[in-house]
């Protein structure tokens, strides 16, 4: 299956979870009281990023489902599933605020939008724990709007009333485990930002609960759903969790700019930051003392970068990490293809399961 073809496979899944995740969240919006506050319009001012980004893990869930039941549609999950993504995006608007981006997916992250609606005399006045008053009015408003997205995630589940009482309370039980567990995930990752080095065994269990468990509760929903044997639900989620090893490799490399990138913001944007990623960690590894003094010296100086020092970090992630990342991301693929295999799914749906594990040798963006 080539690219076009798994966008093409691909975008009835896109389509339909952006319906169920906008359908949500209209739903709540019109029950909201009418008054002329800034504070009732944060949600709808971050509308654009609600309908983006590329759906994978609502994908999984409703292509788990019909791989493991044979079904032509993905009518039963498709509400169910909105979970994930609702979720994932709760997620991403407390990452802007955390490593304190003001942009996501091309447009202006939920905090910046926020900041604009700031009405106060006192807007620039400075903050303790804020740079201004505008900047705390922003980033509150954020947290409060990713509050209420967390809690539709629970309702898309609580509100699919054709399924079994028993069944969405095994959903929401998943929900609260990758709560728990991804916060963890993310605590870990603002905690290496200040190591030098990394070990790359440490950097995979962060970024497992970062990232891999929410791709695991995406294969879990879908045979929740589908009633799927143990051994069935365990190959998916083998699946699944070998998938998000390669899509966040994958994403490290785009990230950095290290190989050829179509994102949608900064291909040097982790080399400002000082990203402690996968390829960080094979890096500093295996660099000589001088290469990797230099190394350090030019990574993560923010505003400061210049253009000699993205140079000098990606040539020495080519030279001492590309092909090992490389050799990585293929490992998990074929790792993650044959799980999927061992589940004994049906045909058509796992074609684009493979497809999408296969588009991370090569995806751009």
């Amino acid at each position: 299956m080539t690219g076009m073809d798994l966008e093409a496979a691909l975008a009835p899944y896109r389509e339909r979870s952006n319906r169920e995740i906008l359908a949500v969240v209209e739903d709540y919006e019109r029950g909201r009281d009418s008054a002329d506050e800034p504070s009732l319009k944060t949600l709808d001012a971050s509308r654009k990023l609600l309908a983006a980004g590329k759906r994978y893990r609502y994908a999984i869930a409703c292509l788990a489902y019909q791989a493991l039941t044979g079904s032509e549609d993905f009518k039963a999950p498709a509400r169910p599933a909105a979970w994930l993504e609702l979720y994932h995006l709760y997620t991403l608007f407390l990452d802007d605020i955390m490593d304190e981006d003001d942009r996501r997916r091309t447009f202006p992250s939920a905090w910046s939008s926020n900041m604009k609606r700031y009405r106060g005399t006192d807007a620039s006045r400075p903050g303790v724990a804020f740079r201004t008053a505008r900047h705390r009015y922003g980033v509150s408003m954020a947290l409060l709007d990713a509050l209420r997205i967390r809690s539709l995630a629970e309702r898309s589940i609580q509100g699919s009333t054709h399924l079994d009482t028993s069944v969405r309370e095994r959903l929401l039980e998943v929900l609260t485990d990758t709560d728990l567990r991804l916060s963890d995930g993310q605590g870990l990752d603002i905690d290496f930002e200040t190591r030098p080095s990394l070990a790359e065994a440490d950097y995979e269990r962060m970024g497992h609960l970062k990232t891999g468990v929410l791709y695991v509760a995406a294969a879990t929903t879908g045979a929740i759903l589908a009633d799927a044997p143990p051994n069935r639900t365990e190959a998916l989620e083998e699946f699944a969790r070998r998938f998000s090893v390669a899509f966040q490799d994958r994403d490290d490399l785009l990230g950095s700019g290290v190989v050829a990138s179509r994102i949608g913001g900064s291909a040097e944007g982790d080399i400002r930051k000082g990203k402690r990623t996968r390829l960080y960690a094979i890096t500093t590894a295996r660099l000589p003392a001088a290469k990797r003094r230099a190394f350090l010296t030019a990574y993560g100086k923010g505003t400061r970068t210049t253009a000699k020092d993205v140079r000098l970090v990606r040539d020495l992630m080519r030279e001492h990490a590309l092909d090992a990342m490389t050799t990585r991301i293929r490992e998990n693929v074929d790792h993650a293809i044959s799980a999927l295999r061992s589940a004994n799914p049906w045909g058509p749906p796992t074609s684009i399961l493979e497809s999408l594990a296969l588009a991370q040798l090569t995806r751009l963006n």
